[in-house]
């Protein structure tokens, strides 16, 4: 199949592109082709592109641009995939839309199935929620909800734990506040089996296990670091609060861990536990970082 995928300059896209790569012939949609923010932008890039599928990553994804800029998070978030996906069904080229589990309101704990309604609390949440309807007007279309994304192709909150980790600089991670992650190398093998099916709506694609914190995704990495041989001992974890996180000026939901039960009957097999995929991450991170550290001096 011909697949296009647009944000490929993006963590998601990159990986699907990478992934999907072997088995379908890819194109590649980086910023700004098209701009999404441009609806003259977007007609461009549809008037010349034929494809058999319509894969939508790209989005405004900083909680923080979007509160500043509500008119654009709305261009870009709801808008546009709007506009592709009118495309998309005229054409009898199915899409699949990239969501996100901040839809939802996280003010009840308990896993959240795709019924649940949604309720977001942030700029953020209200154009990706606008999106989506948009998308699933059509039925053949596809939403994917994915939280707290880790990956390869670019830096994320593991990231910047594991580097703080190998420099020895102190640590603390929010752990008051709980999801599900999601590995964009998993994230890619599950669209690659929902390629071969005709499943539609939406469905919730995130890791099983249980629902995890900030903090606790921060001390598997510094758990699996140290068992790796990369840091000579497992390092403090200081737990925050996520009432004193200056920085976050939009409000974030404190628990949306999602059930994937509805993936999981699509592809065949339960998601990985978000454990066994972290630590996965984890090693072969350390792995690529080669033999310039030893790890008895704590550092590189």
């Amino acid at each position: 199949m011909r697949v296009a995928i647009t944000g490929t300059s993006g963590r998601v896209g990159a990986a699907l592109a990478r992934h999907l790569a072997g088995a379908h012939e890819i194109i590649p949609l980086p910023r700004p082709r098209p701009d999404l923010a441009d609806p003259a932008s977007i007609d461009a890039a549809l008037a010349s592109l034929e494809c058999d599928v319509w894969i939508h990553p790209a989005a405004i994804t900083s909680l923080e641009a979007c509160e500043d800029d509500p008119a654009l998070a709305m261009r870009v978030n709801a808008e546009a995939p709007a506009r592709i996906a009118a495309w998309c069904a005229d054409r009898g080229v199915r899409m699949i839309h990239i969501s996100t589990d901040y839809v939802f309101d996280g003010a009840a704990t308990g896993r959240i199935d795709e019924s649940a309604p949604a309720f977001p609390v942030n700029v953020y949440g209200r154009s990706k929620l606008a999106g989506e309807r948009a998308v699933l007007a059509h039925p053949r279309h596809l939403v994917l909800r994915v939280s707290w994304v880790f990956g390869p192709e670019k830096p994320s909150f593991v990231d910047a734990v594991f580097d703080a980790a190998m420099a020895g600089r102190p640590l603390a991670a929010v752990a008051d506040k709980w999801s599900l992650p999601t590995s964009t190398a998993d994230l890619s093998a599950w669209i690659l089996r929902l390629l071969e099916t005709d499943a539609c709506g939406a469905l919730h694609a995130c890791q099983s296990g249980e629902p995890a914190s900030w903090h606790d995704m921060a001390r598997c990495v510094v758990d699996e670091m140290a068992a790796c041989g990369w840091i000579a001992a497992v390092p403090e974890v200081r737990r925050e609060s996520l009432e004193t996180m200056e920085a976050f000026r939009a409000q974030r939901p404190r628990f949306t861990a999602m059930d994937p039960a509805r993936l999981s009957a699509w592809i065949g097999e339960s998601p990985r536990d978000w454990r066994v995929a972290l630590r996965e991450f984890v090693r072969a991170k350390s792995e690529a970082r080669g033999s310039g550290f030893t790890a008895a001096a704590g550092g590189p």
